[in-house]
């Protein structure tokens, strides 16, 4: 997978300033940093099925969010164990509910990056199309692209992501039982009425950097000089 991310607007901002800027560093111990937004993910997007808590991962969203919640991770590189785990949230722009269009709201496709950190982080960070494009035509990435058949064609410095359903820790107002989703297959947002009978993966997020960072390599980018830090 190409793991270059946004690396010419990069360069640019480093020739300028002099300072590397960037969005995701692998800060080791199978954790991702996510500066934008200043969260830290699971480097494995699968984790519930890798550790052994789900035969495949797939839960239902009342499931998966006890299963964030529930999680204690051991950092190996910092002798850290995080329980402060939790799924990524959802912003309901608009009108209550789903504004479903093919750019710039809350639900559809190339939805705003800011209406959800799955869709930050799957177009903002990764560089990931929709099966659309904001005029409503065929973007080719499902057909042609690195991961034929879905657009999750970058998947960074992660592992085990999935070309299927991740859930949202947001529940959808509208309706009590159901939960907002990011379909990495189409680069589409919306949602399910059935929180309770679906089944779909789970990707953890944890607030703010880890204490005591070693020196990592910037992705697609520089590797910054060593510095120590505090979790914010």
């Amino acid at each position: 997978m190409n793991t270059k991310i946004r690396v010419a607007a990069l360069a640019v901002a480093a020739a300028l300033s002099g300072t590397a800027q960037a969005a995701l560093y692998d800060r080791g111990g199978g954790l991702i940093y996510d500066s934008d937004l200043n969260v830290t993910w699971l480097k494995d997007a699968n984790y519930a099925k890798t550790s052994g808590y789900d035969a495949d991962g797939m839960m239902s969203w009342q499931n998966a969010t006890i299963w964030a919640a529930n999680l204690s991770y051991y950092d190996s590189v910092r002798n850290v164990t995080y329980t402060d785990w939790r799924l990524p949230t959802t912003t309901d722009t608009g009108t209550l509910g789903c504004n479903f269009a093919s750019s710039g709201t809350d639900c559809g496709y190339n939805v705003n990056p800011s209406s959800s950190e799955m869709a930050h982080l799957y177009f903002t960070e990764l560089g990931n199309l929709s099966y659309y494009t904001t005029s409503g035509t065929e973007s080719g990435a499902y057909a042609g692209g690195a991961n034929p058949g879905s657009t999750l064609d970058n998947t960074g410095p992660f592992t085990n992501f999935q070309s299927f359903v991740y859930w949202s820790g947001t529940g959808y107002a509208p309706n009590p039982g159901g939960a907002w989703r990011f379909v990495t297959y189409m680069g589409l947002q919306n949602y399910s009425v059935y929180g309770y009978a679906d089944s779909f993966y789970a990707l953890a997020v944890r607030p703010g950097d880890i204490a005591n960072l070693l020196p990592v390599a910037l992705i697609g980018g520089p590797t910054p000089s060593r510095r120590a830090t505090t979790c914010c």
